[in-house]
């Protein structure tokens, strides 16, 4: 029995879902060809509605085994009739084509940076692992040292992960996503203080204020400066910044103090250590702020004395040599100039070697208070430091060398506990 072509497509529409597949009317002509559309993209051409069902079909089959099971397959299925110059699709092409138009979407988490969407990842899960990772070395480090404890452990950048429907092809493996957030977006850059250098002119070296050098360098003394530091001119920058905060409690020195007491039982210009110094000892609970494990502020919290400090106490003799004769008389006592810029006119006789006191030669040396320096001044209205000590102890019937190196063979080497008033102190350089 001979059916027409028209019963043969309404027949079809009837056997497929409504919502699935519809035709515009067909031609009666025995040799029509048909658009394939799916989700309003045209797929190919072909002879029979069937036959493009057919492909469809088994395109979706293939489709189910590909993606998860809790996915959403969106495919809108239509047929118009081609044009009468049109050439049939091969099936190859056709099914590529279907497998390209069908829209497969998927309920994803938005990792969402400042506002701005970053990525998309299949789970909550997926995107808190993902955080936590980034986190996870600088946490270890603050755990890793001895009496440090982590209060806080945040990004500088405002992160959220909002729940979307997407397509599936627009989904990022967890570990991709991972690997572009710990990319540097801008390394660590510092300068190499040089002679001559400060804060001030690095600064302005660089367009930068003082404030922002110090901000970026809080463990650094501007005073302090010298060749070979490093000072951080900007920190490193990644996509996410890990800002941690923590406390550390350590224990830190307390240096002793030196008090000096006169003593009448000691002459003049002599010491006696009556009681040795002890340091004490103080427990120091700090905060620190770091941002990418690099210290961004540091405060003081509390201190607290656990051992206190024990004064260092020095005698110092104020009792004066017994008067001696020189060469059968007294010395004459010498009184200062009223202008100690100018010498002494008239010096009173030296007394002899043998009698000679350290407090003696001191108490002559502070009359030339006041007299300038200069380089090779052999005194008495100017002197550099070995034409002084010469001159001083040339007072007193000491021949120096005139040189600071020649001294040093003139006299007894002894140890630095052991210096007195009087004693001449050369340094090697």
């Amino acid at each position: 029995m001979n059916i027409p072509r028209r019963v043969i497509a309404l027949l079809l529409i009837i056997l497929m879902p409504a919502s699935l597949v519809s035709f515009t009317a067909f031609s009666s002509q025995d040799q029509a060809l048909y658009a394939m559309y799916v989700n309003d993209s045209q797929v190919g051409i072909v002879k029979y509605a069937a036959k493009g069902l057919a492909y469809y079909d088994a395109v979706m089959e293939k489709v189910k085994d590909k993606y998860p099971r809790d996915v959403t397959i969106i495919s809108k299925v239509y047929f118009k009739e081609a044009n009468s110059n049109a050439v049939p699709t091969s099936e190859f092409l056709i099914t590529k084509a279907i497998e390209d138009a069908v829209d497969i979407q998927t309920t994803a988490y938005a990792i969402t940076i400042d506002n701005q969407i970053f990525g998309y990842v299949r789970s909550l899960a997926d995107a808190e692992s993902i955080v936590n990772a980034i986190k996870k070395p600088y946490v270890d480090e603050i755990l890793s040292r001895e009496g440090s404890r982590l209060d806080e452990v945040n990004f500088a950048e405002e992160v959220s992960f909002n729940q979307v429907t997407i397509d599936y092809k627009q989904l990022t493996a967890a570990d991709e996503i991972l690997t572009q957030l710990q990319q540097n977006q801008q390394g660590i850059t510092e300068h190499v203080v040089q002679k001559g250098d400060s804060i001030w002119n690095i600064a302005v070296s660089n367009s930068m204020s003082v404030e922002e050098v110090l901000a970026l360098n809080p463990d650094i003394n501007p005073e302090r400066l010298k060749p070979g530091d490093v000072v951080v001119l900007s920190k490193e920058q990644k996509l996410l910044n890990v800002v941690t905060k923590e406390t550390i409690v350590y224990e830190e020195q307390i240096p002793f103090k030196e008090e000096k007491r006169d003593d009448n039982t000691l002459l003049k210009g002599k010491t006696k250590i009556l009681q040795e110094g002890k340091k004490g000892i103080k427990e120091v609970e700090v905060q620190i702020v770091r941002e990418n494990g690099i210290v961004v502020s540091r405060q003081t919290i509390k201190e607290t004395i656990k051992e206190e400090p024990v004064n260092k106490i020095i005698l110092v003799g104020t009792k004066k040599p017994a008067p001696t004769t020189s060469r059968g008389s007294s010395p004459s006592p010498t009184t200062k100039p009223s202008n100690p810029s100018t010498p002494p006119k008239q010096d009173p006789p030296p007394p002899s070697n043998g009698s000679v006191t350290g407090a003696d030669i001191v108490e002559y040396a502070m009359k030339f208070l006041g007299i300038p320096y200069v380089y090779g001044a052999n005194g008495p209205n100017a002197f550099d430091c070995s034409g002084f000590t010469c001159y001083v102890y040339k007072h007193f019937g000491y021949s120096l060398n005139r040189t600071a190196k020649g001294q040093a063979s003139n006299g007894t080497s002894i140890s630095k506990s052991e210096l007195a008033p009087g004693d001449i102190l050369l340094f090697k350089d």
